[in-house]
């Protein structure tokens, strides 16, 4: 692996904890971007200590732009306990409390208008080629 691909005062254990992963058999491309993106705001940060705020500090500014998923919480977390695993024993795992609640999805329901105007129009497939909305004319 090339050391490349970080560039933070993290950029060797980082680059050991992917190592360990895909040893492990995980190879997601999304560990790497997200490590990457921890990476880059450690070096705009000059964050040089796994403590609890650096970890905590690249959350609060991801949850700044993320969705409701948060998967890439894990990934922190990860790499924290890889790090105390390692013999950092100062380095800061994030803690349960930043865990995101469980949120069920919240289906679109179509109102009876949309149905029936759904299967009006499917009645009409194929579109006619002419743009004019007119059904072809069948064969005589």
């Amino acid at each position: 692996m090339s050391g490349a691909r970080f560039t933070s005062a993290f950029a060797a254990d980082l680059e050991g904890y992917l190592a360990f992963k895909q040893n492990m058999g995980c190879y997601g491309a999304s560990r790497i971007w997200y490590m990457q993106q921890f990476d880059a705001w450690c070096a705009e940060h000059s964050r040089t200590s796994l403590d609890q705020g650096t970890v905590e500090g690249w959350v609060a500014a991801r949850l700044e732009s993320s969705g409701r998923y948060r998967s890439w919480m894990s990934y922190i977390r990860d790499f924290g306990r890889w790090q105390q695993a390692t013999g950092h024993d100062e380095a800061c795992v994030l803690s349960a409390r930043w865990k995101a609640p469980f949120i069920p999805p919240r289906p679109y329901l179509l109102s009876r208008q949309e149905i029936e105007a759904f299967f009006t129009r499917r009645r009409r497939w194929p579109p006619d080629r002419r743009g004019d909305g007119r059904q072809p004319r069948s064969s005589p």
